[in-house]
């Protein structure tokens, strides 16, 4: 895992519009589940060309693709606000800030693998419930800040490191009476430079189902999918660039609950979290590929190493565990996450 990532001096990153591109909504009659490939492509959708020989993403993409059985047409929307309307700032996403190959960070907690073999990671997918969030009882700070989502990179510390990353946020407290938050959000995150999140339109409720895709699309950019499956919404697909100089390496493929950072801190002062119910990411797969080919190989939980979070107290000095995950592998593939209470 990297060390923690300096934020001061970092470059201007570049607006919006250059970095993310939409492929545009579909039109309403549009069924992801019975469409052509060239169809599919065209909005940025996942293809049956896609899903040959790794049995395990083509049986999630299949379910991304399909509406759920007995109900509704699924419904597309933009993903990005319009033009204009302000981002939050108040949070920026990081790399965890621990050292290899220690399996505990003060803001990660959740699973990884690492490629192996020649090859890198060129995709990664999982299914989760979004957590109800409340504060902690007897908490003192003015806002708790949690992110559930998947990734590519940002486990190794090594020059222009980044990590594409998009999943939901949870976020309650003082600072927002009588309120929680929930919402959806991608970041490319990079060492050194300025990386705010970008709010996406999807709605998101605490229960419900979220399923997310990352797939890399050339050296510098990669592809998102992201669907609400309980309220049967699936957002625009775009796609995104790294910052300058970035590139993908494809090191590692995570699935994680974080604990964000304010800004102007150096992730080591990640704000507290919340008290989250126990949830759990499904359907984990990460596709890799050997450099210099296209055939795809399927990665699951099997491999994955586990990360705990823990806090800095000061009485008395040390630290404790405030998020744990465990790993299950049969009848079904989990990756259970659980808040831990004083």
């Amino acid at each position: 895992m990297p060390g923690h990532s300096p934020k001061d001096g970092g470059e201007t990153i570049a607006p919006r519009q250059s970095r993310i591109q939409t492929f545009g909504v579909p039109p309403d009659n549009f069924d992801p589940s019975t469409e052509p490939d060239s169809r599919l492509t065209r909005y940025g959708l996942p293809t049956l060309n896609a899903m040959a020989s790794n049995p395990m993403a083509t049986a999630f993409r299949r379910a991304f693709l399909q509406r759920r059985r007995n109900g509704p047409p699924l419904r597309f929307m933009s993903a990005l606000p319009a033009p204009g309307v302000a981002r939050d700032a108040t949070v920026i996403q990081r790399a965890a800030p621990t050292t290899q190959p220690a399996q505990k960070s003060v803001n990660w907690s959740g699973g990884y693998l690492s490629a192996r073999g020649g090859h890198r990671f060129v995709s990664v997918m999982a299914d989760w419930v979004v957590p109800t969030v409340s504060p902690p009882p007897g908490g003192t700070a003015m806002e708790y800040h949690s992110s559930t989502w998947v990734g590519l990179d940002g486990q190794k510390f090594y020059l222009d490191s980044s990590l594409p990353q998009i999943g939901t946020k949870q976020r309650c407290g003082a600072g927002l009476p009588g309120e929680c938050e929930y919402y959806a959000w991608f970041q490319w995150w990079a060492r050194g430079q300025e990386t705010p999140e970008e709010p996406l339109l999807l709605p998101v409720n605490p229960g419900d189902t979220i399923s997310a895709i990352i797939r890399v699309f050339g050296e510098d950019s990669v592809i998102c999918n992201l669907k609400n499956v309980t309220q049967d919404i699936m957002l625009e697909a775009f796609r995104a660039w790294a910052p300058p100089p970035c590139r993908i390496s494809g090191a590692t493929a995570e699935w994680i609950m974080e604990r964000p950072s304010p800004p102007a801190s150096d992730g080591w002062e990640a704000y507290a979290l919340p008290v989250y119910t126990p949830f759990a990411f499904t359907g984990c797969v990460a596709e890799s590929s050997p450099l210099g080919s296209d055939t795809l190989h399927d990665r699951d939980l099997e491999s994955a190493r586990l990360i705990r979070m823990y806090e800095i107290v000061t009485s008395p000095p040390g630290t404790r565990t405030i998020s744990t995950a465990h790993r299950v592998l049969l009848p079904e593939q989990r990756l259970e996450l659980a808040y831990v209470a004083p």
